[in-house]
């Protein structure tokens, strides 16, 4: 098959989906397909230009002018790019999705369309009405043109399927690169990681909070790792220094894969606030780095973490019992999180990409034959 993987951004751009469609492309040309990546040509959040050649030789990716704003940029020169292709696989929900259903409704866009869902649009509460207006007005409109809605968790699913006939909706979970698997680094008592990106979805607000209220434990320090969106970076500064725990935070910026799989393996605890998640990979890859968490339930997380067994809940509130739970995983001695590890990595287990991009295969390959007659 020639296989046209869409999505908003790409390497260089170091994130969930770009990781998502990086390793699902990778896969699929090792199992003999063809797979190019058609992607923005600036970065959303920057502006800033985004040339240079494909990072993988054998994966074409091509770069596209938009208009419009960050949230929804418009890119209609997307469906001269896919002309060749026999199948089309978006990635999250936006302009792709909705100018893929106009375009079949129009005759001009005749492959079958792949959407995987990425946790939709409902990370932070910002636009709460124009986005339920947009769910159930336009966006369940559009998937019913679609082949196959593709959700990353059960929970990401429960979200869909209001707007998706069953018929039309998959769940295959993401996969976690092995790099975290592997790393072998000595744990760093006290230290407490928040990866990802550095934005308002992410609370990392809310985890400063809850460190200032256990900032006796003399070893404690949080280190967030991750691509700062929108000069986040600087009011969580400013947020450190005002409950007086500006020397206990540090901000590490954006990593690149080794870097980061060793920062997360050396860490006592990894902790995300993040209220909304489609998946939750940053927690697997602790899990398969074998490092507990402190998470809220969503996205994988309920599916996944076991509470007081290879991490814990918290309403992502630094209220009492949030101190109580990290008090706790901070006092753990070295035996108990030794054991705590085991568990974690075993739970990580089944997140291979692998089988993930096996599941894939079979979607688009299914499609593929539909279209066919």
């Amino acid at each position: 098959m020639r296989i046209g993987q869409i999505a908003r951004q790409f390497h260089p751009k170091i994130g969930g989906i770009e990781g998502c469609v990086l390793n699902v492309s990778r896969g699929l040309i090792d199992r003999g397909h063809e797979v190019k990546v058609v992607t923005l040509d600036r970065d959303l959040r920057t502006g800033a230009k985004l040339d240079g050649p494909s990072p993988i030789a054998s994966l074409p990716v091509e770069r596209i002018p938009y208009f419009g704003s960050a949230r929804y940029p418009i890119a209609p020169s997307w469906l001269r790019h896919v002309a060749d292709c026999d199948v089309i696989h978006i990635h999250a929900i936006d302009f792709f999705v909705d100018s893929a259903a106009l375009a079949h409704l129009a005759g001009i866009l005749k492959q079958p369309v792949i959407v995987t869902s990425h946790g939709g649009i409902f990370h932070t509460s910002a636009w709460a009405m124009a986005k339920r207006v947009y769910w159930s007005h336009v966006l369940g409109r559009s998937l019913r043109m679609v082949t196959t809605v593709v959700a990353v968790s059960d929970s990401d699913a429960n979200l869909f399927r209001d707007i998706v006939p069953a018929q039309k909706l998959e769940i295959i979970p993401n996969g976690v690169d092995e790099a975290f698997g592997r790393v072998q680094v000595a744990r760093v008592r006290g230290r407490i990681v928040c990866a990802g990106r550095v934005s308002e979805s992410k609370a990392v607000d809310k985890v400063i909070q809850l460190i200032a209220q256990v900032s006796d434990f003399p070893e404690l320090e949080l280190v967030v790792a991750g691509p700062d969106e929108n000069g986040s970076r600087r009011t969580l500064e400013i947020e450190a220094g005002r409950l007086g725990v500006a020397s206990r935070v540090r901000f590490a910026g954006q990593l690149d894969l080794t870097d980061l799989a060793h920062l997360v393996a050396s860490a006592h605890l990894v902790i995300s606030a993040a209220p909304h998640e489609g998946f939750g990979i940053t927690t697997v890859e602790a899990l398969s780095a074998g490092v507990p968490v402190l998470v809220v339930r969503t996205g994988i997380h309920e599916e996944i973490v076991r509470s007081g067994v290879n991490g814990w809940f918290w309403s992502g509130l630094p209220d009492a019992e949030a101190v109580a739970v990290l008090r706790q995983a901070l006092l753990l001695p070295d035996a108990r999180l030794d054991a705590m590890r085991t568990a974690a990595r075993e739970s990580a287990r089944r997140f291979s990409w692998n089988p993930t991009i096996d599941r894939y295969e079979q979607v688009l390959e299914s499609a593929y034959r539909q279209s066919r007659g």
